[in-house]
């Protein structure tokens, strides 16, 4: 490995530096703060934080319900730091979204310290700032979403990397694998998008064809090691003492991680046991077929996320993720051209220590990015993987750009300025498509200028004249590299740009929005808010309790609907048991167990979603022998003029035993 190399340090840096750092995490937690306490979240996980949080089981084995019948459909690490934040400051929005906007703001720092070991001060503030105004980092941290556990652990993990890589020590390596673990638990597989590029910067960075291999061969197996032990124990734990799995129609968690949540995406009924594995021919074959006809379709991520090969250059993603890909691409040429062997001539120092980084960003950018093209993309939020690996390349195309500043060749010196210029021909296709509000873009745009013709001027003098010039025309041109997606990030203090806990994003809407849409600034609202049922749904737990459900420690009440019991546990935290699981094809319950609880009088209401199959087992026990539809429901409030709104969509049912 090469030789050991002095640490950088934050708080090492000169004062000005280290406030600057500590105003840009500032102003990237102002942003997301703003409007916290409206955010809200996909209530199918909201529910399950709050059933976490309500009981250790619940929480180790990251249950739906508060009574741990059944798991989410992925693994739950990403809910854990949630269920912790509402056991301490109590249920609210705010409080299920305050770890996200932590997690946001390590990652800031985490690319600055990235930075700062690489590139020097400059280079770390340049990489916070790009990191806190990439729009899907502002919007995706506002909201309690898994990828913001899983993007903190990444980044966390590559600060573990660069420091074993630094200090040619090993046990980084360990904290390194571990946090992919952690990322791991977050969002399952999507965590390993990190592991190529650190396989490739470790062989890039270790001496010798021996030691290399050893390395990440050691890095790559604790790793793996990290990411499948908390499921290897949920494997071994008795069926009868933990959760059915959801995502899997054999309760198997392996099925439920690697097939529901991972291959089957790309090759359905690769796993055995997991929901949605088609029985029908076709196989491998097929779906390899029916992926290259996609590809080669053309049609718009707007439609969905289908696998195209434009998809990442579409509305919604490209708007939320894509302002700064020229930048990207130059620091991919840049490095390697900058830092490549030389016939003959030893790597000099600099570059030893400074290029497995920019192996990294490039290989782990080129990563994320394949797999999103392959892969179907529901929620923007997706694209977040792409984001500490693209700001890291746009600091490698600063730090570079800045560099040749001082050549004695005018062609060479007008790189940096080219890059922004580039950057202001795709910014003018992206201006279109995301519809900024007038009053971001002019000043954006103003200062993007101003910034642009300060480098520029610096690159057209000779490297003596100007120094006042010279002096701030790396800021500058930093400035100008920056402006648009600042602009662009600004859009969440409006509620109405800011995304949601389901679908995060930046601006009008995500398809784009509609030009009579204006800009308004909403009053902050950084705590607070209370998670709200539907009026039918209030309706079905009224009649609920009226008619004994939740007393005396029974459930309020069995449904065969996640939709119905996520808002009810969400809102009330009261145990609600659901068969089917998110799927609706999760046995969760067999029609036995169903008439055994009715029996012994564990459950005596079941609400019937509309449309649910004969063989639903729900629906089977309360249409059954000794169950009858309730239908004297006591409204608290009615229609104008007396008529009483009945639910419509479920059906309550009440049992007796015996």
């Amino acid at each position: 490995m090469i030789s050991p190399v002095p640490l950088a340090r934050w708080w090492r840096e000169p004062w000005w530096a280290r406030i600057s750092l500590t105003l840009i995490v500032a102003a990237f937690v102002v942003l997301t703060c703003w409007n916290l306490a409206r955010g809200g979240d996909f209530s199918f996980y909201e529910a399950s934080a709050r059933s976490m949080s309500q009981s250790w089981h619940a929480l180790f084995f990251g249950a739906f319900d508060p009574d741990a019948t059944v798991t989410l459909d992925k693994l739950s690490g990403f809910a854990v730091p949630q269920a912790l934040s509402i056991r301490l400051f109590g249920m609210s929005i705010s409080a299920i979204a305050l770890p996200q906007v932590v997690e946001g703001a390590v990652t800031v720092v985490a690319c600055a310290v990235l930075a700062l070991r690489w590139g020097g001060r400059g280079a770390g503030l340049v990489a916070a700032a790009a990191a806190a105004s990439t729009p899907i980092f502002v919007s995706m941290f506002a909201h309690p979403m898994e990828d913001g556990l899983l993007t903190m652990a990444l980044a966390v993990a590559l600060v573990w990397w660069q420091r074993a890589i630094l200090t040619s020590t090993w046990w980084p390596l360990v904290l390194c694998a571990l946090f992919i673990g952690v990322g791991f638990q977050a969002k399952m597989m999507a965590a390993w998008f990190l592991l190529p590029a650190l396989i490739a910067g470790t062989l890039a960075a270790t001496e010798g064809w021996r030691r290399g291999p050893v390395r990440a061969g050691a890095l790559t197996c604790a790793a793996v090691v990290a990411s499948v032990a908390w499921i290897t124990i949920v494997a071994l734990v008795p069926a009868g003492s933990r959760p059915y799995v959801d995502g899997s129609t054999n309760d198997d968690v392996f099925a439920m991680v690697f097939g529901y949540n991972g291959l089957d995406r790309f090759v359905p009924g690769a796993v055995p046991g997991s929901v949605g594995a088609p029985t029908s021919v076709g196989g491998l074959g097929a779906t390899l077929a029916a992926i290259g006809h996609a590809l080669t379709t053309h049609a718009p991520a707007s439609s969905g996320g289908s696998p195209t090969l434009t998809k990442l250059l579409e509305l919604p993603l490209v708007t939320q993720i894509g302002w700064l890909y020229p930048a990207a691409l130059a620091g991919i040429a840049l490095g390697i051209w900058r830092h490549r062997p030389r016939r003959g001539r030893p790597l000099a120092r600099a570059s030893a220590t400074r290029s497995p980084l920019v192996v990294v960003a490039a290989v782990w950018f080129a990563t994320a990015a394949a797999v999103l093209t392959l892969a179907h993309v529901p929620h923007t939020a997706y694209v977040a993987a792409l984001g500490v690996p693209m700001v890291l390349l746009v600091v490698v195309a600063w730090v570079e750009g800045v560099r040749l500043l001082r050549s004695a060749r005018t062609s060479v010196r007008l790189v940096l300025p080219a890059v922004v210029v580039v950057q202001s021909i795709w910014w003018a296709v992206l201006i279109a498509e995301a519809r900024l509000p007038e009053v971001l873009l002019i000043p954006a745009v103003a200062v993007g200028a101003v910034g642009l013709a300060i480098g520029a001027v610096a690159a057209l003098s000779p490297p003596a004249a100007l120094p006042r010039v010279r002096c701030v025309a790396p800021a500058a041109l930093a400035v100008a590299l920056l402006c648009l997606p600042i602009a662009t990030s600004l859009q969440v203090i409006d509620d109405a740009r800011d995304g949601s806990g389901g679908d995060a994003y930046v601006g009008v809407t995500a398809r784009g929005g509609h030009p009579d849409e204006t800009f308004t600034v909403s009053a902050p609202a950084p705590w607070g808010g209370s998670p709200q049922m539907s009026p039918a749904v209030a309706q079905i737990v009224q009649a609920a309790r009226e008619h004994g459900g939740g007393a005396n420690g029974l459930p309020l009440f069995v449904t065969d609907s996640w939709a119905l019991s996520s808002q009810v546990i969400d809102a009330t935290g009261a145990s609600v048991l659901t068969d089917g699981g998110y799927s609706g094809h999760v046995p969760v319950f067999t029609t036995e167990e169903l008439d055994q609880m009715v029996r012994s009088g564990r459950a005596r209401l079941f609400v019937v979603a509309s449309g649910a199959p004969e063989g639903d087992p729900v629906r089977r026990v309360a249409t059954g022998p000794g169950c009858h539809e309730v239908d004297d429901w006591n409204f608290s409030q009615a229609k104008e003029g007396g008529e009483v709104d009945k639910v419509t969509g479920a059906t309550l049912y009440a049992c007796t035993s015996g």
